[in-house]
C-alpha cells in the first residue's frame, strides 16, 4: 500500500506557530529532537537604564492611613454617581 520511501524513516520537519512565534522542530531517525525557533520578541534589556526604569516601577506603593479607607469607599462610587448626572443633564441642555 505504501512505497519503499515513505516506509523509511529520515529526517522529519514539523513547523509550529504559536501567535506570531515561528518555528521548526527536525525529529532525527534516532528520535532526538532538535527545536530551530524564529522568533521576533523583542529581546530583554540588559542595560543599566532598564534595569533602574524597572526597579522603579516595583517599588512599593504608600497607601493611605486606615481612616481613610473607608469614608473613600463609601464615597467614590457617590460622586461617580453625581458626576455622571452632572454629565447627563448637561446634554440635555
Amino acid at each position: 500500500m505504501y512505497s519503499e520511501s515513505s516506509k523509511k524513516k529520515g529526517q522529519r520537519e514539523i513547523t509550529y506557530q504559536v501567535g506570531w512565534k515561528k518555528g521548526k522542530i527536525a525529529l532525527n531517525e534516532g528520535g532526538a529532537a532538535e527545536i530551530l525557533v524564529k522568533s521576533h520578541a523583542l529581546e530583554e534589556s540588559t542595560s543599566v537604564k532598564g534595569q533602574a526604569f524597572l526597579r522603579f516601577l516595583w517599588q512599593a506603593v504608600p497607601t493611605l492611613p486606615n481612616g481613610l479607607l473607608l469614608p473613600l469607599l463609601y464615597g467614590l462610587p457617590l460622586v461617580c454617581f453625581m458626576l455622571t448626572l452632572v454629565l447627563v443633564y448637561s446634554l440635555r441642555f
